[in-house]
């Protein structure tokens, strides 16, 4: 895996942007396919302990087993994700950790400030 440093801006309405730090990291097929692995290990352990249930198991079990078909599908197909990302709040002043880690990389995106609650844009310069 490789990452790699970002220096983007981070701008709210009506406010003066300021600089966010974003760590970005490429994944490698087997990265992915570990990533994928999880979440459908997950979809498959909620079936299986779905199937003795009556009359739950008729809806979730084929339920987990689609959303974790689905959701690993989607981890697969995932190159780069968000290690990490920090700036100060344009409008509190405060630095915080963004809350991105994990998610796919995508330029814009909105954020919010866990100290003041107002919706902030991540975004290329």
């Amino acid at each position: 895996m490789e990452t790699r440093s970002l220096d983007v801006s981070l701008t709210g309405f009506g406010c003066t942007p300021t600089r966010a730090q974003v760590i970005v990291e490429t994944l490698n097929l087997r990265a992915r396919l570990t990533r994928a692995g999880i979440v459908l290990g997950a979809g498959l352990a909620v079936a299986l302990i779905a199937l003795p249930i009556p009359l739950v198991h008729f809806v979730l079990v084929p339920a987990g087993l689609l959303i974790g078909i689905v959701l690993a599908g989607m981890r697969v197909s995932q190159r780069e994700i968000f290690s990490s990302a920090e700036g100060v709040c344009p409008y509190c002043g405060t630095h915080r950790r963004l809350g991105v880690a994990g998610r796919v990389f995508r330029l814009p995106r909105k954020v919010f400030c866990s100290n003041c609650q107002r919706a902030l844009e991540l975004g290329e310069d």
